[in-house]
């Protein structure tokens, strides 16, 4: 081209060819969805994720590894760190994962400081947290949702596990932590420019005592240069009211 340098050139050629990876990538994974009914669900259910390369990643509150599991179905990362505060559920999860050697287990509560806490574990295991429930929760989510037993259990903020598991970086932080979200993002401010997409549980109604809003969090990481990218998973009270969703944020 007429007063283009070759440089240039290189450039634009590679830029169009990148774009075309790009597409072939994308029909090749709406062709899948059509026949693999597991990478269906894990499409849909992740599908708010920046499109880009997820070298290492945290699961934070790991629960049964189901976000773990949707994320393998998309992604190949070379760290995957799995948190989880339940001591058994962590065993289970070390036991799941045994054979492969990307995955990492933590048994331990991510928050705001380094030792122990109570932590509450409900009826319904998912639901358990550092903080106190809302009774409310019961009526919402249709399910008991009553502590059944508290544990004392180990807990870790963001920088400590990023260094104990040698991590430079974090292309994806996962923050389902019923809560304790607002924990670990004060407690990591400090490596959260390490960390390029943030995928976490937001509230709309107080479920837990003294855990952020949605306008909170979006408030506290817009500041830190954060944009939302998209939220899903959006549950609603029986009067049709907001209650909580999954929330994407991307690092600018």
């Amino acid at each position: 081209m007429a007063g283009v340098s070759a440089n240039e050139s290189a450039r634009v050629k590679a830029s169009a060819e990148s774009k075309s990876k790009g597409g072939l990538a994308r029909f090749g994974r709406e062709v899948r969805s059509l026949f693999d009914k597991q990478y269906r669900r894990a499409y849909r259910n992740l599908r708010h994720l920046p499109r880009m390369e997820y070298r290492c990643v945290i699961d934070g509150g790991a629960n049964h590894g189901a976000f773990t599991d949707a994320f393998l179905q998309l992604h190949r990362p070379e760290r995957l760190v799995l948190v989880e505060a339940i001591p058994d559920l962590a065993e289970k999860l070390r036991a799941r994962y045994a054979g492969h050697p990307a995955i990492s287990v933590v048994s331990a509560a991510l928050s705001d400081k380094n030792g122990e806490a109570q932590f509450e574990i409900n009826r319904s295991e998912a639901s358990s947290s550092l903080l106190p429930i809302d009774p409310r929760n019961s009526e919402w989510f249709a399910r008991d949702l009553r502590v059944a037993r508290t544990v004392q259990v180990p807990t870790m903020t963001l920088p400590a596990l990023m260094e104990a598991q040698q991590l430079e970086t974090v292309d994806l932080l996962k923050l389902d932590l019923q809560g304790a979200e607002r924990f670990v993002l004060t407690g990591g401010e400090g490596v959260l420019d390490r960390v390029g997409v943030i995928y976490t549980e937001v509230f709309f109604e107080q479920l837990y005592a003294g855990a952020w809003l949605f306008g909170e969090v979006n408030e506290f990481l817009a500041a830190r240069g954060y944009k939302l990218c998209g939220l899903s998973n959006i549950v609603h009270a029986p009067d049709g009211d907001l209650v909580q969703a999954n929330a994407t944020f991307r690092r600018l």
